[in-house]
């Protein structure tokens, strides 16, 4: 089994509106559309992400919004696709405790 990071499909706690947000803080000159379809580049490297909105996870009165992110790698070394990745998971994550 090969450990190339190619395709990965994740699910995250967001409107379509906050990762927009997180990836144009994470990358500012490097996306481009949306909102269910971006383009991301960093160098060489390039994520092609599909957005899918899910059901709201319900935790007593609280709700919270659900996306399906399927990212598909299309340029870049596997070391510049897990710096991005890394880049990516900083900027869109949240404070709590």
């Amino acid at each position: 089994m090969s450990d190339a990071l190619s395709f990965l499909e994740r699910e995250v706690s967001a409107t379509l509106a906050e990762y927009a947000h997180g990836l144009r803080l994470a990358f500012p000159e490097g996306v481009s559309g949306g909102p269910t379809d971006f383009l991301v580049t960093d160098s060489r490297a390039r994520i092609e992400i599909q957005l899918e909105p899910g059901p709201d996870r319900v935790i007593a009165l609280m709700r919270l919004p659900t996306l399906t992110a399927r990212l598909r790698f299309t340029g870049g070394t596997q070391e510049e696709r897990k710096a991005m990745l890394k880049r990516m998971d900083l900027a869109m994550r949240r404070g709590g405790g």
